[in-house]
């Protein structure tokens, strides 16, 4: 067998493992459709809040899901595409880590222009703070 063989084998599995039935016109599409994808994340701070922002172009609010359990942060969106006659339909999800001094109780959360911005506030005694010289 040579490499280039081999190579194209490799290619074959790695498609096979993401889309499994993409070679079956009959389960093809539905496959290839209800593959769950990552959402785009950043996640940023300053001195009062963790930001964590996610990129859902064309999504409505409704589609959004926000959860947290255990100091992980899950955004899942559901993203309908329409394409001639057929729509179709696929979950967009991202998870992060909520470090332990946020103060879950005041999470919130914005959509705008496509981006949705988690606001996750910093408890007090996380928050930097000056300390004068006597």
């Amino acid at each position: 067998m040579n490499c280039n063989t081999a190579l194209n084998r490799s290619a074959n599995a790695d498609k096979w493992f993401a889309v499994p039935f993409a070679g079956f016109p009959a389960f093809g599409r539905y496959a290839e459709e209800s593959v769950t994808k990552p959402l785009v994340a950043e996640v940023h701070e300053d001195v009062a809040n963790y930001y964590a922002s996610f990129e859902v172009p064309g999504v409505k609010k409704d589609a959004v899901k926000i959860d947290l359990n255990n100091r992980l942060l899950t955004v899942t969106v559901e993203k309908k595409e329409k394409r001639g006659e057929s729509e179709s339909s696929y979950t967009l999800t991202r998870s992060i880590s909520v470090p332990d001094s946020v103060k879950a109780e005041d999470i919130g959360a914005k959509l705008e222009d496509g981006i949705l911005t988690v606001t996750l506030p910093k408890a007090e005694e996380r928050k930097p703070r000056a300390i004068t010289i006597a």
